[in-house]
């Protein structure tokens, strides 16, 4: 088994690497002298080099989703909890230059080889997020007729309005996102406020 302080060692060169160079241009040999391991080492306990671009994937978005975990929404309306939630990701970001990088990279200019995988594991995080929003919605009082299904796929709907809308702004580079990310939040929140209180004025 190896050893947690190597093996964090690895990741931690493997982050700097991938987000530096990108995944077809990155070089194990350089991960091996960042870690200060032989190659042969992280070729015998992460199998490849995609899989050990994929694990440090996973790492930066275990990341992500611990600082989830460990925020307590009670006791919050809606629309509070929804800015919380975009709070974290922001920050997180802003505090992780190099994560944000990788990710940015490695869900919108996915590595040929990998954008099968990529794009499952995608959806998976999208949907891990629309499942916590589901929770919020089943603790507001809906109009008849209208489900948390309903209400989380007219969400799902404005995410990827706005992907298509901003993607093109959002680089790899956190200035950029820093740039654009509360124009984009604006947005989100007022197609928000939008389906919750309708488009029609009744008087």
């Amino acid at each position: 088994m190896l050893d947690k302080s190597k093996r964090d060692k690895i990741l931690k060169a493997s982050l700097e690497e991938f987000a530096e160079y990108g995944y077809e241009k990155a070089s194990t040999d350089r991960i091996s002298q960042r870690a200060e391991v032989s190659k042969g080492l992280i070729f015998h306990y992460f199998g490849s080099k995609s899989k050990l671009y994929l694990i440090t994937m996973n790492s930066c978005i275990d990341e992500i989703m611990e600082d989830y975990n460990n925020i307590d929404f009670d006791n919050k309306d809606f629309l509070f909890k929804i800015k919380l939630l975009m709070e974290i990701k922001y920050n997180f970001f802003i505090k992780n230059p190099l994560q944000y990088k990788l990710i940015v990279n490695g869900f919108f200019n996915s590595p040929k080889e990998l954008k099968d995988e990529l794009t499952k594991r995608y959806n998976d995080l999208r949907k891990t997020g629309l499942d916590i929003i589901a929770g919020f919605i089943r603790g507001v009082p809906l109009k008849k007729n209208v489900s948390v299904e309903n209400v989380v796929d007219v969400i799902s709907g404005i995410q990827s309005v706005l992907e298509s809308k901003y993607l093109y702004y959002f680089t790899d580079n956190t200035l950029s996102f820093e740039k654009y990310y509360n124009i984009v939040a604006d947005d989100f929140m007022s197609l928000l406020n939008t389906v919750m209180y309708g488009i029609i004025d009744e008087k």
